[in-house]
């Protein structure tokens, strides 16, 4: 994805304005991030907006591959495959697309299941993520960078660890 630099400098400037404001939103799952982390791969027609007819196509891109048996659903064995055409998948497990709980992830389940990190990332509710809810997003799914612990005093070392030479 490409954006022009004042465009994207307006957008860094944007995303961090709503992170310093303190509203973080809701926590995201595993399964959320990893979404978050690689939504923009499903811009079929590379215009830098994803929209949710994009992804219910490549969803159901995704289960057709995964279908090796050509069943019409995935069974727990099968469904690992999904995590080794696409990254997204290993952060969610099996329990999560089979919503009727019948050990099977039908087509529909697969690819009707309410994407609840795309419904997060679309800040203005139109079932598209345009180009700054796609930055937002990829910001969102960084892992958060280590705190330094916080030193309290000057180090000693205890009698016990010194070698008395």
């Amino acid at each position: 994805m490409r954006i022009p630099t004042a465009h994207l400098m307006l957008c860094l400037l944007a995303v961090s304005a709503a992170g310093c404001a303190g509203s973080q939103g809701p926590a995201l799952s595993a399964a959320d991030k990893g979404f978050l982390g690689g939504v923009a791969s499903y811009d079929q027609n590379h215009d830098n907006v994803v929209t949710c007819d994009e992804w219910k196509a490549a969803a159901g891109k995704l289960f057709a591959r995964a279908d090796k048996a050509g069943a019409g659903y995935l069974t727990q064995a099968e469904f690992p495959t999904l995590a080794k055409i696409d990254r997204t998948f290993s952060y969610t497990d099996f329990k999560y697309f089979d919503r009727n709980g019948d050990g099977k992830i039908d087509r529909a389940e697969f690819v009707e299941h309410p994407n609840p990190a795309f419904t997060y990332a679309d800040k203005d509710k139109d079932c598209r993520l345009n180009e700054l809810e796609l930055l937002t997003a990829r910001n969102q799914s960084s892992p958060p960078k280590p705190k330094k612990p916080k030193q309290t005093g000057p180090v000693t070392q205890s009698p016990s660890t010194s070698s008395g030479y």
